[in-house]
């Protein structure tokens, strides 16, 4: 065409003829693909990385303007629902596609060199495949070790679908291996009509399980007048006493600091423990004041640097437990955690605290809530008025729970009420004791209010 073009001749024997295009080489086009492959998933992660930037500083603002407590709810509810909507597993995703980008790159361009020049070929296919192989092998020891610090999504996807099949895995062979014959379920003498299986059951546990069974069975000692009318007309906090109680165990877990146990110890008996909390931190407040005690000695002694967690721990220990039997109509002591506390619990309050009235007689509450019996001088305990109040309304919550006013609390308000002068607060709470024992019906959300003088006439009109 170009000798035509220039002389207007074209040579003897020769065919001009148009080649045609038929689109560019195979390879080209897939390394081009996986190379916008590469390309898309990077875009991708930087636009999801920069969601992710601005959710977490919606969550670090402060969108209210209120007391300290209501901040702490606001920055609990944002928590709950970052755990709920498995935010972790949308921010661990952006590695991932930054890692799937990184072996694609790597692929296109030794898949691209290698018609080019096998020798540069070579060391892009040597690096990569050294890179796959490193990161198979921590991903393999993550699966195998979860202590392993080199964790990855694949490794946690891994586990969590090994989770997940080896149930079925083992009930498999079961199924298909040889036959066992169980043994026969024996039946406890109180009810024939309820078997209780004992096949997981040792010889040495046959009689704590039959003991577990009976109080499974037993009626409910005291019915909760739940139809009455309160005395006191408020709105009801179950979600805010909700929201405190995660943020309690969260802080248990998350702090080890001295004053910050200290002042959750202190925040706890100002929390209504009612059914909808699950979490329930008894063993954890039990072990932080087991922790405040000396037991190198004949009887265990309060560390006196750790007196004020000693002491906090105490009374948060007691408030939990009396008030859940009391609202969430529930025994603690039939759990197996509180089982085990009950019997290792050693006395903590057999050392002498004549000097600190206060510390004495929570002490001998704890060892009281516990199991373990004593006689409690609350005469000669000149007690403050705080932890007198704080006294009085629970052991309202123990006398509600029992149906019938102790001996300890009967004790407890023959010596406020001679006091001189009483509190105000006590004395009410004592009025509300002394209307158990003689039958005055009360509302269960009367109990929980820690300043029930407002109705102290109407309370005394229904006595008189």
């Amino acid at each position: 065409m170009l000798l035509n073009a220039t002389t207007g001749t074209l040579l003897a024997g020769s065919a001009a003829s148009v080649p045609r295009w038929s689109g560019p080489d195979p390879v080209i086009v897939q390394v081009q693909s996986i190379f916008y492959a590469t390309l898309c998933a990077s875009l991708l992660a930087s636009f999801l990385a920069m969601l992710g930037k601005q959710w977490l500083i919606r969550y670090r603002q402060n969108e209210t303007h209120g007391s300290a407590v209501d901040r702490s709810r606001v920055r609990e509810r944002k928590l709950s629902g970052i755990e709920a909507w498995r935010f972790h597993i949308v921010m661990e995703s952006l590695p991932l596609i930054l890692q799937c980008a990184l072996i694609l790159l790597g692929f296109a361009l030794s898949r691209y060199l290698w018609e080019v020049n096998r020798s540069v070929s070579s060391v892009v296919i040597g690096f990569t495949s050294f890179g796959l192989l490193f990161y198979i092998l921590i991903t393999t020891a993550s699966i195998f070790s979860f202590d392993c610090p080199f964790q990855t999504p694949f490794s946690l996807t891994a586990r969590f679908m090994i989770g997940l099949v080896t149930p079925y895995w083992r009930n498999s062979r079961r199924t298909i291996g040889p036959k066992q014959r169980l043994p026969k379920p024996r039946t406890l003498g109180v009810r024939g009509d309820l078997p209780l299986s004992m096949n997981a059951v040792g010889k040495g546990h046959e009689l704590e399980a039959s003991i577990t069974a009976i109080a499974c069975i037993a009626p409910t000692a005291i019915q909760f007048p739940w139809s009455i009318t309160p005395l006191f007309i408020q709105e009801a906090e179950a979600e805010g006493d909700r929201l405190d109680a995660k943020c309690i165990s969260r802080m248990f877990v998350m702090s080890t600091d001295a004053d910050v146990i200290t002042s959750i110890m202190d925040f706890i008996p100002e929390i209504i423990w009612h059914g909808r909390i699950k979490n329930v931190p008894l063993v954890r407040v039990y072990d932080i004041l087991r922790d405040c005690f000396d037991f190198s000695g004949p009887s265990p002694a309060v560390t006196p640097k750790l007196r004020n967690v000693a002491y906090l721990s105490a009374r948060a220990l007691v408030h939990i437990e009396l008030q859940r039997r009391c609202i969430t109509q529930c025994e603690e002591h039939k759990q197996d955690s509180w089982k085990v506390l009950c019997g290792e619990h050693i006395p903590l309050s057999s050392a002498d605290y004549d000097t600190d009235p206060d510390l004495k007689a929570v002490l001998l509450m704890v060892d009281m809530t516990l199991g373990c019996d004593h006689e409690f001088p609350w005469e000669e305990m000149q007690m403050t008025p705080p932890h007198r109040a704080w006294t009085s309304h629970v052991l309202l919550y123990r006398a509600w729970h029992e149906g019938q006013v102790s001996e300890v609390v009967m004790d407890f308000v023959e010596s406020s009420m001679s006091l001189k002068p009483p509190s105000d607060i006590v004395i009410t709470d004592c009025f509300f004791i002394i209307g158990l024992m003689i039958g005055v019906p009360f509302h269960v959300s009367d109990i929980t209010v820690r300043d029930k003088r407002l109705v102290c006439f109407s309370l005394l009109a229904s006595i008189y």
